[in-house]
């Protein structure tokens, strides 16, 4: 049963893999290895694969649909930093396969010469199956984008 729920999952996320429009690698909760493919100037699809780290190291999935507001805060009054926040679900295999909604929220920073960014992100994760409860999860991540 969980073998089936992870390839139905690894294959909606497939085209955020396929296209190679942003890649990257989280860390914190999870650990692992993210994705990012941009619908236009400001809605995105992201999605992670990784360990989640808490009491048990489990292996875990997600993916997100974002909204970006550019040039939201800024660092130094130099450095722009866009926000972005958005709905999401997250799948982790422990014993049971665990599902919950995600809400994330996070900031960014762009390195447009570089086709790269950093990120930060918390996302609050509603449990609906299995375990019922609130999780909150925050990672730290870069992407590089390919043209």
């Amino acid at each position: 049963m969980k073998f089936i729920f992870f390839m139905l999952l690894l294959i909606l996320s497939f085209p955020v893999l396929a296209n190679k429009r942003g890649v990257g690698i989280t860390l914190g909760n999870p650990t692992g290895l993210n994705g990012k493919y941009w619908l236009d100037d400001k809605r995105a699809i992201d999605a992670s694969l990784g360990v989640s780290m808490g009491v048990h190291s489990d292996f875990s999935m997600h993916s997100d649909y974002l909204f970006h507001r550019f040039d939201a805060f800024y660092f130094n009054e130099v450095h722009p930093l866009d926000l972005y926040f958005g709905l999401g679900g997250r799948m982790e295999f422990a014993d049971d396969i665990e599902i919950g909604i995600r809400l994330p929220v996070g900031l960014v920073h762009s390195f447009k010469e570089e086709n790269a960014e950093l990120f930060f992100e918390t996302a609050p994760i509603i449990e609906i199956l299995t375990k019922k409860g609130l999780e909150l999860h925050l990672l730290f991540g870069a992407r590089y984008y390919f043209n």
